[in-house]
C-alpha cells in the first residue's frame, strides 16, 4: 500500500514538472508583444549577439590583464646520454706539442627551474587600448540591440501577415457558410421547379470557388504561422495561436507621432557608426604613440643541479641558485615611414566613417518620409475599402431578396457576392500595407522595439 502511494506521488510530481517545463500559450493567443518577448529569450540570432557581447567584455579584461604582472615558470631536465668530448692541447698536461687530450666536461643529468616576473612600467598605448576595448564592448551592446530590433521588425511583419490571412480565412468561411445556405435553398427550389438548373449551377460554382479559396488560404496560413515560429525561435512542432483581428470592429488608425530632428541618434546602426569612428580615431592615436618607447621591469629566480646519477630528490645534495633584476627598453625610432603611412590610412578611414554617418542620416530621413506618405495614403484607402464593404453587403442583401422574388438573376447575385469578396480582399491587402508602413516608420526611427512591445 505504501509503495503504491509513493509511486502515485512520484508520478504526480513528474507530471507537474513536465507541465512546468512546457511553455504555456497565453489565453486568447499570442499578442505581438508576447511574440517579441518570446523571441528575446529563444531566438538564436539574439542569443548569438548576447554571446558576442560577453566575448567583447572578456576581451576588455584581457587588455587590462596585459598590463598586470606577468608570472612565468619554466624548467628542464636533461639526460646527456653521451657527454660530448672536447680536445685540449697536450702541452697543458706535459704532452708533446701537437698532441691532444680527449676530455668530457659536465655531468650526465642536469635540471633547471626558473621563475620570471615581468611588469610594464610605461606603455604608451595601454590607455588607448583600454579605451578601445571598452568602446568595442559598447559597439557589441548596440549590435545586440540591433539584433533585437531586426528580429522585432521581422516578427511584426510575419505576425501582421498571419493576422490578415487569418482574417481572410474567417471572412471566407462566413461567405462559404452563406453560400451553403443559399445552395440548399436553391436545391429545394430546383426540386420544386421554381428555379432553373443553370441558376443552381452558377450558385454551386460560386460555392466551389469559395471552397478552393478557403483551402488555398488555409495553406497560406500554415506557411505564415511557420514563418512566425521561425522568427520567434519557436520549434515548428509546437502549436502557435495568435489573437484574431476583428474587422467588424471600428478600425482605429492612430496618427503618426512627430519625428524629432535628431531621431537617427536612436538607431543602433548609427550609434555603431559613431562608436566605430571613435575606435578608428583611437587606432590613429595608438599608431602615433609608436614613436615613444616602452619600458618594463623584470626579475628572475633560478635553481639548478648537476648529477652523475639521477638523484635530484636526494635532499642532501646541493642545488645552485641564481637571480637577476633588470629593465627592458623597446623603441623603434624609425620604421621605414610605416607609421606615417598608417596614420594617413587611418585619417582616410576616419573620413570614410564620417561620410557614412551622413549617408546613414539621409537614408533614415528618406525611409521616414516614404513611410509617412505611404501610411497617410493607406489610411484614406482603408476607410474607402471599409465603405466599399458596407456598400457591397447592402447590395448583396437587396440582391438576395430580389433573387428570391424572381426579380434579379443568378448572374446578378453571383456578381454581388464577388463584389463583397473583392472588397474584403482589398481591405486585407491594404491592412498588410498599412501595418508594414507603420513598421517601416518606427524602424527608420529606431523605435521599433518600443512600438511592438506595446501591442
Amino acid at each position: 500500500m505504501k509503495q503504491t502511494i509513493l509511486t502515485a506521488l512520484m508520478l504526480s510530481l513528474l507530471v507537474n514538472w513536465s507541465k512546468a517545463q512546457t511553455p504555456t500559450t497565453p489565453a486568447g493567443g499570442y499578442t505581438l508583444a508576447q511574440c517579441v518577448e518570446y523571441a528575446r529569450v529563444n531566438n538564436p540570432n539574439i542569443k548569438i549577439a548576447r554571446v558576442n557581447e560577453q566575448i567583447s567584455e572578456s576581451q576588455t579584461q584581457q587588455v587590462i590583464g596585459r598590463n598586470l604582472p606577468q608570472v612565468s615558470v619554466s624548467g628542464s631536465v636533461l639526460d646527456n646520454v653521451k657527454i660530448p668530448v672536447q680536445l685540449l692541447p697536450g702541452e697543458l698536461a706535459g704532452q708533446p706539442s701537437g698532441t691532444f687530450i680527449p676530455i668530457q666536461f659536465g655531468t650526465q643529468y642536469n635540471t633547471t627551474l626558473t621563475g620570471r616576473v615581468d611588469q610594464k612600467l610605461f606603455d604608451p598605448s595601454f590607455g588607448l587600448a583600454l579605451k578601445a576595448a571598452k568602446i568595442q564592448t559598447q559597439v557589441q551592446a548596440q549590435a545586440t540591440l540591433q539584433a533585437e530590433q531586426t528580429q522585432a521588425y521581422n516578427i511584426a511583419t510575419a505576425y501582421y501577415q498571419t493576422l490578415v490571412i487569418d482574417l481572410q480565412r474567417r471572412l471566407t468561411i462566413r461567405d462559404l457558410t452563406s453560400s451553403d445556405t443559399l445552395l440548399q435553398q436553391e436545391k429545394v427550389r430546383l426540386q420544386n421547379g421554381t428555379t432553373r438548373e443553370i441558376d443552381f449551377g452558377r450558385i454551386q460554382l460560386n460555392r466551389n470557388n469559395l471552397q478552393s479559396q478557403l483551402e488555398q488560404i488555409a495553406r497560406n496560413y500554415e506557411q505564415a504561422i511557420n514563418r512566425l515560429k521561425f522568427q520567434m525561435g519557436m520549434p515548428l512542432s509546437e502549436t502557435l495561436t495568435i489573437q484574431p483581428l476583428e474587422v467588424e470592429k471600428e478600425l482605429h488608425v492612430n496618427e503618426l507621432p512627430d519625428v524629432t530632428n535628431r531621431f537617427f541618434e536612436n538607431r543602433p546602426d548609427f550609434k555603431q557608426l559613431v562608436l566605430n569612428t571613435q575606435l578608428q580615431d583611437l587606432n590613429r592615436q595608438s599608431n602615433n604613440r609608436g614613436y615613444y618607447p616602452s619600458i618594463g621591469f623584470y626579475g628572475t629566480y633560478a635553481t639548478n643541479a648537476q648529477r652523475r646519477q639521477f638523484n635530484f630528490f636526494d635532499g642532501g645534495l646541493p642545488w645552485f641558485k641564481s637571480s637577476t633584476l633588470g629593465l627592458t627598453l623597446s623603441w623603434t625610432p624609425f620604421d621605414g615611414n610605416q607609421r606615417r603611412y598608417r596614420d594617413r590610412e587611418n585619417r582616410l578611414n576616419l573620413e570614410t566613417l564620417r561620410l557614412q554617418q551622413i549617408l546613414a542620416r539621409e537614408s533614415a530621413q528618406l525611409n521616414v518620409n516614404n513611410a509617412q506618405v505611404s501610411y497617410q495614403n493607406l489610411v484614406t484607402d482603408i476607410q474607402r475599402e471599409r465603405d466599399n464593404i458596407d456598400l457591397a453587403r447592402k447590395i448583396l442583401t437587396v440582391t438576395e431578396l430580389e433573387y428570391k422574388e424572381g426579380i434579379a438573376t443568378s448572374v446578378t447575385l453571383i456578381d454581388s457576392k464577388d463584389a463583397l469578396t473583392t472588397a474584403q480582399n482589398n481591405l486585407a491587402n491594404k491592412l498588410i500595407n498599412l501595418y508594414q508602413a507603420r513598421l517601416d516608420y518606427e524602424n527608420a526611427q529606431g523605435t521599433i522595439l518600443q512600438y511592438v512591445t506595446q501591442k
